[in-house]
């Protein structure tokens, strides 16, 4: 059996600690830390922090072994994410250490344990769902230069994270920020359909998409548009086949072009618009062939959970559409719903950190708002 480390965090939401708070400036600073399963070698994780004005996070450790906690930064102001560093665990027991911001704290464990289900590690990031327990299911996070995201300082921003299966050859959602900054630029499309290097270099098996579509008239559909990216590089990771599903040609050429189009006037119209993009395929309309070197499951449906944060006002509003060419010319409009009406439709929890920013309350607000009322204001 496989030696894994455990990171085991005592997760404090927001809404949990304060809900005897009444004003609103009460409800920070926060301190949210992901829980982690991590190799033997190791790992990171992001730590959330949210605060008003300057802040500083400290580590305190119990026992005499110190320094295997480290932070890529360890104070600022206002929102951030930080890396989280652990170091291998080469010792002959657990071991312990208090992560604090203030009066926020989180006491981590690291221990060896043998033969552990695997888990996913995810950042704080807004747009991210809950991750799933699912022995098939891999995260991971480009970077702008097409690469795999490691941290902040050594990899630089962001640019779309996947949630991959590895048995029906799809990401079942991509996730990424969007806003004026991000949507700057005229690159076009890079337009050649590749490997992605990250499941390249894993040597997990991806559909080959170069010389061609998935055959039998399924187009390969974006979840991130090539639109959403118009700088070289990070435009060039959209044509990855990771990012690809198998499309109805009038599907994505009509209706869901359209849905994409009006995200990225949402996101022009705020600071940031979150979104996270998704394939329903748990009930396929069908696979593929082999034409890609393996069989693809075809989604029944296809969605968008979206965010908005325009400075401290917060909305979000979901879209759910059937992956049918019956609906082609329909307005999209007639799609929407709430997020927690796509979280029924779906089975995924969108926006996992929100109420670790917001408050629990708060944010289940936000997730039942009408969708009509939230896009008059968007």
């Amino acid at each position: 059996m496989s030696r894994r480390l455990v990171i085991l965090g005592s997760l404090l939401a927001l809404g949990t600690l304060l809900l005897s708070c009444e004003k609103e400036e009460e409800r920070i600073p926060v301190l949210t830390l992901q829980s982690a399963m991590l190799t033997s070698a190791g790992g990171t994780q992001t730590l959330s922090v949210a605060a008003e004005s300057t802040w500083k996070l400290s580590v305190e450790y119990s026992g005499n072994e110190t320094g295997w906690i480290t932070t890529n930064i360890s104070s600022g102001s206002g929102f951030a994410d930080v890396t989280l560093t652990v170091a291998p665990n080469e010792g002959d027991g657990p071991r312990s250490a208090m992560i604090k911001l203030e009066t926020r704290s989180h006491t981590v464990t690291q221990e060896i344990t043998q033969g552990a289900s695997q888990q996913h590690s995810m950042p704080g990031w807004m747009e991210l769902p809950v991750a799933q327990e699912n022995s098939d299911l891999y995260f991971f996070t480009h970077d702008m230069k097409g690469g795999q995201y490691v941290s902040s300082a050594g990899s630089g921003t962001r640019n779309w994270s996947f949630y991959w299966d590895s048995k029906n050859y799809v990401s079942h959602w991509v996730a990424y920020p969007l806003n004026t900054g991000l949507l700057e630029g005229n690159y076009g499309r890079y337009d050649i359909f590749i490997d992605d290097p990250i499941l390249s270099d894993l040597k997990m098996p991806q559909p080959y998409l170069t010389s061609g579509s998935y055959g039998g008239g399924w187009t390969r559909g974006h979840q991130i548009p090539s639109a959403d990216r118009q700088k070289a590089d990070s435009n060039k990771s959209t044509f990855y086949a990771t990012n690809m599903t198998p499309q109805q040609y009038d599907f994505n050429g009509e209706i869901w072009a359209r849905l994409e189009a009006k995200v990225r006037i949402y996101a022009k119209n705020c600071d940031t618009l979150y979104v996270c993009t998704g394939c329903d395929i748990r009930k396929p309309l069908d696979y593929t062939g082999n034409k890609t070197g393996v069989s693809v499951a075809i989604p029944s449906a296809y969605y968008k959970a979206l965010l908005r944060r325009d400075k401290n006002n917060w909305s979000a509003v979901g879209f759910y559409l059937p992956h049918s060419k019956d609906i082609s010319g329909d307005n999209f409009l007639n799609y929407s719903m709430s997020i927690e009406a796509l979280e029924k439709k779906t089975g995924e929890d969108f926006f996992a950190n929100l109420p670790a920013f917001l408050g629990k309350d708060k944010a289940e607000a936000i997730e039942k708002a009408d969708p009509n009322t939230t896009l008059a204001n968007w």
